[in-house]
């Protein structure tokens, strides 16, 4: 199982971004996480992504206290047990799409072969084979955000966090890149956490919680 708790999380930057925050999102939940800018979603997501660390509180994933972790060991999670998938895709232009789907396998010493199943798979999935020998500038923005999707997705982590995944779409593509996490929920089982400022968008997860001021609402 891979819950996540959040216990009594606070952060700040001068001020204090995130107040005493506790709640828990349960193996296979895919979670909204809503509020106004500067309500302090994206640093909580960064927190429980392992990017930053609470000044207060734990954040603890599948069992593992991830703010009591060394650097060393935040990185081998953030790369073998959470995907990332941001809102202006960070694909790296001067590798094709495969290779940047590839990449946290590559970076991980793992042995490609081993994951093709998954890769073909997926690629089918996320309606990106005929694409995969491409380079990003020519894929457009919902290709793109899938092609983000699928690398956060390859080395099958525990739990997919996500910054505004529609933010850079137009409605048409963010539609359809919120039915693809919405069915990679259900097909693989797998933990979606996201930071939305789309209603539309939160109404894909099967829990909302919405943030104000540094706390839950």
């Amino acid at each position: 199982m891979s819950d996540i708790i959040v216990s009594e999380v606070s952060k700040s930057f001068g001020r204090e971004v995130l107040h005493s925050l506790s709640f828990t999102v349960n193996s296979g939940d895919f979670l909204s996480i809503t509020g106004e800018s500067g309500s302090g979603k994206s640093t909580l997501l960064g927190i429980m992504g392992g990017v930053l660390r609470p000044d207060k509180g734990s954040v603890t994933v599948g069992g593992t206290d991830i703010a009591a972790l060394s650097e060393k060991e935040l990185a081998v999670m953030r790369r073998t047990r959470l995907g990332f998938v941001y809102q202006f895709f960070n694909l790296i232009p001067t590798m094709t799409v495969r290779d940047n789907i590839l990449l946290p396998l590559v970076l991980d010493g793992k042995k490609l072969s081993d994951y093709q199943k998954k890769f073909d798979e997926l690629a089918m999935f996320t309606h990106l084979g005929g694409v995969l020998d491409d380079y990003p500038e020519t894929l457009s923005g919902g290709e793109q955000q899938r092609a983000a999707i699928l690398r956060a997705l390859i080395h099958d982590p525990e739990v997919i966090l996500l910054d505004e995944p529609t933010g850079n779409l137009d409605s048409e593509n963010a539609h359809a890149v919120m039915t693809l996490l919405s069915d990679l929920n259900k097909k693989y089982g797998v933990t979606v956490v996201q930071v939305t400022h789309s209603e539309q968008g939160a109404a894909y997860g099967n829990r909302v919680i919405t943030i104000k001021d540094g706390r839950l609402l």
